[in-house]
């Protein structure tokens, strides 16, 4: 089974946020769209005077994640009827002309887009993939943000509703990735034990100060949180280099568990 990497968004409302397509041309698009609200769990989706409407095609860019959007997706003649029970319109646009007035990225309005969310319903508009949003349509609009990008980038529509969404669902959560076991100190202790072993082995400690050299290759590997099963790799390398060597190697007291590696073992057979 895949598993994801999961958030929890405590600092936003997602339900009271709507993302408005304004007079979209592509059916793809349209579908695109659906994909990305249920990524970032914006369910409302409208579309204002769209050019087309062609179900296949919306459902294909859909897929299964966003089928229960697009089949909720509200259409609308005209966008004064589509944002009137709104409290906040924020307008997307890729020009900065002075009359534009656009003062934030993304990233920046953010954390201010989920707090409000908690007790206002928020739309963000999209303009089409042509034009963007007329000056008429940014009337709407509380406030515009744009996303930067390098002199010659074009971001497709549903891309430019990816950045967004992920921005406001970043902001609000609280990530949940687990983070995984580390290895015990008896484990690290019996690799260090077999580091030194083998650092000895090739001459490559210090003859005047081993407890020094061996603090800095400690201080070294600790910050790397190593697992068990990374603690067993580096143990099974150091047997294999130190049987390569024709060095014997060593079985630790401490070490309950077999080996993993076949280093003994070859070791015995040659020897024999």
């Amino acid at each position: 089974m895949q598993v994801r990497p999961l958030a929890e968004p405590v600092k936003a409302n997602l339900s009271n946020i709507a993302v408005v397509l304004v007079n979209p041309i592509y059916s793809e698009n349209i579908g695109a769209t659906a994909r990305a609200c249920a990524n970032f769990g914006v369910s409302n989706l409208l579309v204002v005077r769209p050019e087309n409407l062609e179900e296949e095609k919306m459902r294909a860019m859909a897929t299964k994640t966003g089928l229960e959007i697009l089949e909720r997706m509200k259409v609308f003649s005209d966008l004064s009827t589509a944002l009137k029970d709104f409290n906040y319109v924020i307008g997307t646009t890729a020009r900065l002309g002075k009359h534009r007035m656009v003062y934030y990225t993304p990233k920046e309005i953010a954390p201010y887009i989920g707090e409000l969310s908690l007790n206002n319903k928020i739309a963000l508009l999209f303009g089409n993939e042509r034009t963007g949003l007329s000056n008429e349509d940014l009337l709407y609009c509380s406030s515009a943000i744009t996303i930067p990008t390098t002199e010659r980038a074009s971001l497709n529509l549903s891309q430019a509703v990816v950045v967004i969404l992920y921005e406001i669902f970043q902001s609000a959560s609280i990530p949940k990735i687990p983070k995984p076991q580390l290895a015990t100190q008896k484990e690290l202790e019996i690799m260090f034990k077999l580091i030194q072993a083998t650092l000895e082995a090739i001459d490559y400690i210090p003859h005047d100060n081993k407890v020094l050299w061996m603090t800095n290759i400690k201080r070294l590997l600790y910050k790397f949180e190593l697992t068990s099963k990374e603690v067993k790799i580096i143990k099974g390398f150091c047997r294999q280099l130190l049987w390569a060597l024709g060095k014997k190697v060593t079985l630790f007291e401490e070490e309950k568990e077999p080996l993993n590696d076949r280093s003994e073992e070859t070791y015995q057979k040659e020897q024999a």
